[in-house]
């Protein structure tokens, strides 16, 4: 009888038990999701691996929250440009730190923003101490090439023209070596790039969508008149120019075909059409003929000046 009034108490508690056990084992899947979608590697996974050592995604935006808002758009939507800038910076910090370069004592900062990193100034005596091997601009040089260029100087005095050909031929062979080396670098590098992790990142804001070739074409043929944007989502004054082809496109709606061209995608376009600077606005009659060409950023205002003029109201 003793064992039979213990059995109901026993189950009560067996039952709490499980309960305790199921609720620790939730507590502990949920801790293991939110670290893995958090700091985890699914949360941020290694956008690139450099001779070992890892780029992280948390890494990149927190790059990308140091450039001017229209650029930070750009690199959402092309975030390989931006990583490939970390690759180059992450070559040239081992590359550095291997031949024993540190930050000059003083110069670093505890306040973000408020002067360069510890990373930057390492970097940054590298590259001089590299550049200070360059050997410097003969005297044949520069007058080689102020004979070439005098009549371009306005004038200017040939000892201070030569002064600023000096500076200017000097920061050109230090942006040449500066190329050669990050070159040479990634040449001997093992660079791995995770190509999903980085896709995940990419974003195309709305507005930014593009028109193919073929759109281009059968435009051409509708009967209407057309303007076409031969720019790239990369460029910022084309990036500028987007919402008020938008703009227009809505205002002219059964009039007036608007197409945006990327040409990095549509190069052949880009040849056709003698593209040499973006964004080029190229407007066209209704037979398909072009009648104008902008180069360069272009107004609401002139847009719709240039449509009156073509008789599109």
């Amino acid at each position: 009888m003793k064992g039979a009034e213990e059995s109901p108490l026993k189950g009560i508690f067996m039952t709490n038990k499980f309960k305790l056990a199921i609720l620790a084992l939730i507590v502990a899947i949920v801790a293991v999701v939110a670290y893995l979608f958090t700091i985890g590697p699914l949360g941020n996974p290694a956008l690139a691996t450099v001779n070992g050592e890892k780029i992280f995604v948390a890494g990149f935006h927190k790059e990308l929250k140091t450039l001017e808002p229209g650029y930070q758009d750009v690199v959402r939507e092309y975030p390989d440009k931006l990583l490939d800038i970390l690759i180059n910076k992450a070559l040239l910090l081992q590359a550095a730190k291997k031949e024993g370069i540190a930050a000059p004592a003083g110069k670093g900062t505890s306040a973000p923003g408020t002067a360069p990193d510890t990373e930057t100034l390492i970097i940054t005596a590298y590259l001089d101490k590299k550049m200070a091997m360059l050997p410097p601009v003969s005297q044949e040089d520069l007058n080689q090439i102020y004979e070439t260029y005098k009549d371009e100087l306005g004038g200017r005095k040939k000892e201070d023209a030569l002064v600023l050909i000096q500076q200017m031929v000097a920061r050109q062979r230090q942006s040449e070596e500066a190329e050669r080396l990050i070159a040479d670098l990634r040449k001997n590098a093992s660079i791995m790039v995770n190509q999903k992790a980085l896709q995940r990142l990419a974003v195309v804001p709305s507005g930014m969508e593009t028109q193919s070739e073929d759109d281009f074409r059968k435009a051409l043929a509708s009967g209407k008149p057309m303007v076409v944007d031969l720019g790239s989502n990369s460029c910022l004054p084309c990036r500028q120019l987007r919402p008020i082809l938008q703009k227009i496109r809505k205002d002219y709606t059964g009039k007036l075909e608007v197409l945006i061209i990327d040409i990095n995608k549509n190069p052949q376009l880009a040849n056709e059409y003698k593209v040499q600077l973006i964004p080029t606005v190229v407007f066209f009659d209704a037979s398909g003929k072009e009648i104008f060409r902008n180069q360069g950023f272009m107004s609401e205002a002139k847009i719709k000046e240039q449509l009156a003029k073509m008789g599109v109201l």
